[in-house]
C-alpha cells in the first residue's frame, strides 16, 4: 500500500522551479579501488551516503545510515541498543567487510561489529562498495564492503533531541579542521507493545534499555607539504538490557559493551606517488549476565593491523599495491555455570599477511581496465590467491561496468573454538563472484540496472543447533536497479530494488533448498526536499522487505517464515535562525506491527524532536 501511495505522489510531483537546488552529489571516493578516484571512474557498484543525510534523517548508528540502500540487507533485534547486522547482496554480515578510515575493526572472534549501536557522530561519510573485493582487502570482503570515513570537524556543533519510548540524545562537536572532538550520549527506555506476531500474544517488551557514550578525537595535518599525518582515537560504552527472544524471556540480562579504537597514518607525496603507512589497533569487552541461564560471561577481543600501501600514477595508467600485516585476539570467560559445561577461561587467536597489486589503464576511448591480484596467509586456514578483473565501458550516453573476481574468508575464532558451538573442521569459503551494471547517467536524474552472481565453495552457515557447518556449494544471484529524478520545485524521487532470486543450497542432495536469511525483494522508494531559501527541508522514505526464513525455529520445530513488511519514515526540518534548525522525525509511521527476526518484534511508531545548530 505504502508504494502505491508513493508512486502517487510522484506522479502529482510538480513543475520544475528554476530556484531549485540540487541535492550535493560526493564526487571523490577512496574505498572501491583503495585509492581517491571520482565515483564514476570505477567499475564496482559503490554509494555514498553523506553526512547531510545522516543529519536530515536523524540516523543515531551506523545501521540507521545504511537502510534502503541498494543490495544492503539490515537484520535487527529490536529497536537502539539491540543488535543490528548488514550484509550486502545476500552475504551476511560475517561477509561484509566493514572499515572504519579504510581499516577493519570488525571484533576477531566472529568477524562481526554491531553497526546498530556505532554511533554517526564525528563521521563525514560511508562509502559501500557492493561485491567482491578479497583482491584488494583480503578475508571477509565477500559482499563488499562498508568503509566509514570520520573528518576533524569545524567550528562548533551542538544538538539535542527527545522522543518516544524514553529516547533522548545529545551531540556536540568542536575543532578547526586540525584538531577537533566529537561527543555523543544517547538514553533510550524502550519499553513499547507489539501486536500479535507468529503465534505469541500481544504484549509489550521489557528489559529492553539502552544507553551509549561515544567520543572520539581527530588530528590532520593540512593537505600541503611532502608529508600529511592524520589520525583519531575513538572510545564507546554501550549498556543494554536483553529481552531475548519472546519464545524465552531473559527479563533479567544484561550486556555492557566497550569499544576502543584508533589508527594513524603517514602519507608521503611524491610527482607520481602516494605512499603511505597507517598502524591501527582496536579492543573491544563485552561481558554479559543472564541469571537465569548460565550466570555471568565475557569476551575480549584485540585487533592490530599495519598496512603499507603505494599508488604510482602514470599519465594513463595506475597501480595501486600494498602489504596488510593483522594479528587477533580473543579470550573468552564463560563462568562456572556455562552452559555446556567448558573451562572458565579460553584464549584463541589468528593472524593475517596479504600482499595485493592492482593495476588499471584508461584507453583513448574512455574505456577503462582493471586487473589485481591478491596472495593472503591466515593463520591457521592456510594461503590462497585472489584474482580480478574488471572494465568500465563508455556506450554511447551509457556505461557499462562489469567485474569478475574471486573472494574468500576464512572461519572465525568462534566459529572454530568456542564450546559447544564450534567447529574446528571447517574449511574456508571460496566464492567465484561476477557482476555488471548498465548505468544511464543523463536518464532523469541517474538510473541503472546490474546483475550480480556468487558460486561459493564451502559456504559458512549456521545450523538449526547454531553450530557453524560448510554447505559444499551454493549459488546467489540478483538484479538490482536505481531511479532518480532531476528536482522538480527542488523534489526529488528516488527508487531502489534489489531482486535476490536465487540464493540456493545447490550441495548434490540438498534439493536446492533456498538459504536461510535471505528476502527475495528489497525496495526503498523515497521523496527529498533541501532547503531551499527559507523553505522548510522534508522527506519520505518507505522500505518494503520481502518474505524469507531465519535461522531460529517455530514452536514446531521447523524454520521459522518470517512475513513481508513495510516501514515509511519522515521528516520535516526548518529554520528557527541563521544558525538554528528544527526537526521533527517520525519512524514507522503506518505502526506495522512486524519482526526482522523471529520472536524480536519491531517498535511501532515513535517521534523524535531534535535542535541543532546546523
Amino acid at each position: 500500500m505504502y508504494l502505491f501511495m508513493l508512486a502517487a505522489v510522484l506522479a502529482a510531483a510538480p513543475t520544475p522551479s528554476p530556484s531549485a537546488t540540487p541535492l550535493k552529489v560526493i564526487e571523490t571516493i577512496v574505498t572501491s579501488d583503495r585509492r581517491a578516484e571520482p565515483l564514476d571512474q570505477t567499475s564496482r557498484p559503490t554509494f555514498v551516503v553523506s553526512r547531510a543525510q545522516m543529519e536530515a534523517r536523524g540516523d543515531r548508528s551506523v545501521a540507521e545510515a545504511l537502510r534502503g540502500l541498494p543490495g544492503i540487507g539490515i537484520t535487527s533485534y529490536g529497536p537502539f541498543g539491540a543488535q543490528s547486522t548488514v550484509g550486502i547482496r545476500g552475504a551476511s554480515a560475517a561477509q561484509t567487510l566493514v572499515l572504519l578510515d579504510g581499516t577493519p575493526i570488525a571484533t576477531a572472534s566472529n568477524g562481526l561489529l554491531d553497526l546498530g549501536t556505532l554511533s554517526t557522530s564525528g563521521i563525514s561519510r560511508i562509502e559501500v562498495v557492493e561485491g567482491g573485493v578479497s583482491t584488494l582487502y583480503g578475508t571477509a570482503a565477500v559482499g563488499g564492503v562498508i568503509n566509514i570515513i570520520t573528518d576533524v570537524p569545524r567550528g562548533a556543533y551542538v544538538a539535542a533531541s527527545s522522543g518516544s519510548y524514553g529516547a533522548r540524545d545529545l551531540r556536540a562537536a568542536v575543532g578547526n579542521g586540525r584538531l577537533g572532538v566529537v561527543f555523543e550520549r544517547r538514553l533510550a527506555v524502550n519499553d513499547y507493545p507489539y501486536p500479535a506476531l507468529d503465534g505469541f500474544p500481544a504484549g509489550t517488551r521489557s528489559n529492553d534499555d539502552a544507553q551509549s557514550t561515544a567520543v572520539r578525537i581527530s588530528y590532520a595535518t593540512p593537505l600541503e607539504g611532502l608529508w600529511r599525518l592524520r589520525g583519531s582515537l575513538g572510545s564507546s560504552a554501550v549498556s543494554i538490557g536483553v529481552p531475548g527472544s519472546l519464545s524465552y524471556l531473559s527479563p533479567q540480562a544484561r550486556q555492557l559493551t566497550s569499544f576502543d579504537e584508533g589508527h594513524v597514518e603517514a602519507q608521503r607525496s611524491g610527482a607520481r606517488s602516494l605512499l603511505s603507512l597507517t598502524l591501527s589497533g582496536s579492543h573491544q569487552s563485552l561481558p554479559y549476565r543472564d541469571p537465569s541461564f548460565g550466570g555471568e560471561s565475557a569476551t575480549y577481543d584485540g585487533r592490530a593491523q599495519i598496512a603499507i600501501k603505494d599508488v604510482i600514477g602514470g599519465e594513463h595508467t595506475t597501480l595501486v599495491a600494498g602489504v596488510d600485516l593483522a594479528r587477533e585476539s580473543m579470550l573468552s570467560d564463560l563462568g562456572a555455570n556455562a552452559i555446556p559445561p567448558a573451562p572458565a577461561q579460553f584464549t584463541a587467536n589468528a593472524s593475517q599477511v596479504g600482499a595485493y597489486a592492482q593495476q588499471s589503464w584508461t584507453l583513448r576511448s574512455g574505456t577503462r581496465l582493471f586487473a589485481g591480484v591478491r596472495g593472503e596467509h591466515d593463520t591457521p586456514s592456510g594461503g590462497i590467491v585472489a584474482p580480478e578483473i574488471g572494465a568500465l565501458l563508455p556506450i554511447g550516453t551509457l556505461r557499462l561496468a562489469a567485474n569478475v573476481d574471486e573472494s574468500f574468508r576464512v572461519p572465525t575464532l568462534i566459529d572454530l573454538h568456542y564450546p559447544g558451538y564450534s567447529n574446528p573442521n571447517l574449511h574456508r569459503e571460496h566464492s567465484r563472484n561476477a557482476d555488471f551494471t548498465l548505468e544511464a547517467p543523463q536518464l532523469l536524474g541517474g538510473a541503472s540496472l546490474g546483475w550480480f552472481g556468487r558460486h561459493a565453495d564451502d559456504l559458512i552457515q549456521l545450523d538449526q543447533n547454531f553450530i557453524p557447518q560448510n554447505i559444499q556449494h551454493a549459488e546467489i544471484d540478483g538484479l538490482t536497479a536505481t531511479l532518480r529524478t532531476k528536482p522538480f520545485n527542488a523534489f526529488v524521487a528516488k527508487l531502489d530494488v534489489t531482486d535476490l532470486y536465487r540464493a540456493l543450497d545447490t550441495t548434490p542432495g540438498a534439493d536446492a533448498a533456498r538459504l536461510r536469511f535471505e528476502p527475495v525483494l528489497q525496495v526503498a522508494l523515497a521523496l527529498e526536499r533541501p532547503f531551499v531559501g527559507n523553505a522548510p527541508a522534508f522527506g519520505i522514505r518507505a522500505q518494503i522487505v520481502g518474505p524469507h526464513v531465519d535461522y531460529f525455529t517455530a514452536s514446531n520445530g521447523m524454520a521459522a517464515p518470517i512475513d513481508a513488511y513495510a516501514s515509511v519514515d519522515a521528516y520535516l526540518r526548518m529554520h528557527l535562525a541563521h544558525d538554528a534548525l528544527l526537526t521533527l522525525r517520525a519512524r514507522n509511521l503506518g505502526n506495522e506491527g512486524y519482526e526482522t527476526l523471529y520472536g524480536y518484534p519491531a517498535a511501532g511508531r515513535t517521534y523524535e524532536l531534535d535542535i541543532s545548530t546546523r
